[in-house]
This record gives structure tokens, sequence and C-alpha cells, in this order.
């Protein structure tokens, strides 16, 4: 069972600052692996996470990320 702990105000800060930066897949990289590390889970749930944390925080900026990709 996973205890919900809530990122630091560091890692918070960290994040808004990459995705600011225009380093949004610098950012998933980093809440990706901070959240296999913290919480022990595995990569598709960290994955999972990210997903959903940068949908609920920065959707603006996920979205002009997914839209660079497929035209890529």
């Amino acid at each position: 069972m996973v205890v919900k702990k809530g990122l630091s105000s560091e890692m918070e800060e960290l994040l808004r600052q990459l995705v600011m930066n225009g380093g949004i897949r610098m950012a998933g990289t980093v809440l990706c692996v901070y959240c296999r590390r913290m919480y022990q889970v595995d990569e598709d749930t960290a994955a999972r996470w990210m997903t959903a944390y940068f949908r609920r925080e920065f959707p603006q900026q996920l979205q002009r990320h997914q839209d660079r990709i497929v035209k890529a």
C-alpha cells in the first residue's frame, strides 16, 4: 500500500522552474525518478502519476509539449 506524502516544497519549486523555462521533459524525468525512489513504485505507476500531476498543475504547458511531439 502506498501512503500519500505529497511533494516537498523544494521539489514543487524545481518542477515549476523547469516547466516555466521550457524544460517540461526534464521536469517529467525528475518527477518520475523521484516517484520511483521515494514511493518504491514501478515505472508504469510513476509515469501515470507524472502525467496526472502535469495535467493537474501545468495543463497548458503539457498540451503545448504534446502538440510539439505530434508535429515532429
